[in-house]
């Protein structure tokens, strides 16, 4: 079983690794996705896509031979079903507390997300009916000539 990165086995082969990419989604070379990006394919099937692709035998061998991953690695259909996570290691982090944000402009908006993502539960109250502020009644932002809402 030959293990191989994308990036690593194009520079061997002195190819663009999109070239190698190419040829993995047009299945010219049967290789099977592994884990941490790896592809793995059979020593045969890969010397003969060398032979198919008039790649010489010497360069196909060197790499399989300085190759640091040519012994077996699980693939990723192999493993699926096998891999058992306990229930309790993965627990969501405490909230810190709540925190209520008075006005839904674009500070208020603003505000909102910046300590939603630090962990608090916010509340965001707003007088009106929508949200956005002076920003909502704009037709057009500078600089992306965007519309606003």
């Amino acid at each position: 079983m030959f293990v191989f990165k994308v990036g690593k086995l194009a520079q061997m082969l002195n190819v663009h690794r999109n070239t190698i990419t190419n040829w993995i989604k047009t299945e010219k070379l049967k290789a099977t996705p592994a884990a941490a990006k790896q592809y793995t394919i059979p020593t045969r099937e890969f010397m003969s896509f060398c032979r198919e692709e008039n790649i010489p035998d010497n360069v196909c061998q060197s790499i399989l031979k300085h190759a640091p991953g040519t012994g077996h690695v699980p693939v990723i259909e192999e493993a699926k079903g096998k891999l058992k996570i306990p229930k309790n290691r993965f627990k969501p982090e405490k909230k810190l507390g709540s925190v209520m944000v008075v006005g839904g402009g674009i500070a208020g908006i603003q505000a909102t997300l910046d300590l939603a993502d630090a962990g608090y539960y916010v509340y965001m109250i707003e007088k009106t009916a929508g949200i956005g502020g002076a920003m909502a009644q704009l037709d057009k932002t500078f600089p992306t000539n965007d519309c606003s809402m």
